[in-house]
């Protein structure tokens, strides 16, 4: 019988695929379409007003948020795309792939957007500008910052413990956007009633380079995706650390991490004695993948190569 087999005789004999761990279904989508629709339409507002020429500080800041909007578009992609209906024999490992070509494509032309407004506030820098309708542009900039106040409220009271690193991620970024309009409203104010069209440009200055740099981030982060970069140094220390908890576990020869949408994939190779028998392989295992799925999140598979010392 196999189970009298020992781990020698694995060289010989071929299993099916390991059966996936379910990742864990929680409010996190919603979530990340309610601060989605609150992000593009605070874009679609600010680049409106400022379309009408009350103030392009805020059609730059409307690109901020609608940089926003994008980052959350990759997030809402990467759930739709790792869901198990997308896992199939033709599809084996998702189609979350799909996520990083689109952002990708977003990303650069974000990034052109940024960079030709970049330049346009270098190059007219020193060049006076007529800032008679301040309040409405004031009033816009402080409904800018009021609005994302309110979904950084929102995002601090939402308790979702399988998705920390994620809403902390949104959070930061709503941050930066705080920041942003509440410079925009510093340069409305010094520019229209005082006169300082420095403040203005300076304001443009910081804001299209902060959009610059976040679409960077975005083509950089869909890059990774597409070429299958490692989760990192640290999450491989984890899994070891979570492998070796487990006894009859001798040695841990490799890890391999990749990200396929919202789903972990991890391979890991591990040295057993070579005495021990298929059963206790199989149990050992097992105890394995079970370990690192309750501990780690959005597990989709943990596949266990076993190796005789």
């Amino acid at each position: 019988m196999l189970r009298d087999q020992t781990i020698d005789d694995l060289s010989r004999l071929e299993f099916a695929d390991p059966a996936p761990v379910k990742p864990m279904e929680n409010r996190f989508e919603r979530v990340c379409w309610a601060v989605f629709w609150g992000n593009l339409g605070l874009a679609l507002f600010k680049v409106t007003v400022g379309g009408f020429g009350y103030s392009p500080l805020l059609i730059i800041d409307g690109l901020n948020s609608a940089a926003n909007a994008v980052v959350l578009t990759t997030i809402i992609l990467s759930i739709q795309m790792s869901r198990d209906v997308n896992i199939n024999r033709k599809y084996p490992y998702g189609k979350g792939k799909a996520q990083y070509l689109v952002t990708l494509a977003v990303g650069v032309l974000l990034s052109i957007g940024a960079s030709i407004i970049f330049a346009l506030s270098v190059e007219n820098f020193f060049v006076p500008i007529s800032f008679e309708p301040t309040g409405i542009a004031l009033a816009a900039a402080l409904i800018s910052v009021g609005g994302n106040l309110m979904l950084l409220r929102f995002l601090n009271h939402v308790d979702l413990p399988n998705d920390k690193e994620e809403l902390r991620r949104i959070r930061n970024l709503h941050t930066l956007n705080i920041a942003a309009s509440t410079a925009v409203v510093q340069g409305i104010l010094l520019a229209g009633i005082f006169g300082w069209f420095v403040a203005e440009r300076m304001g443009g200055l910081s804001i299209s380079l902060l959009v610059l740099l976040l679409s960077v981030r975005i083509v950089k982060t869909s890059l990774d995706g597409i070429m299958d970069r490692s989760n990192g140094r640290k999450m491989d220390a984890d899994l070891a650390d979570l492998v070796n908890e487990i006894d009859g576990v001798g040695e841990i020869r490799w890890i391999r991490t990749r990200t396929a949408g919202q789903n972990l994939w991890i391979d890991i190779n591990v040295g057993m004695n070579g005495d021990y028998t298929m059963g206790r392989v199989d149990r050992i295992s097992k105890r394995i993948r079970n370990h690192i799925a309750r501990k780690i999140e959005r597990i989709a598979y943990v596949t266990v190569h076993c190796s005789p010392l």
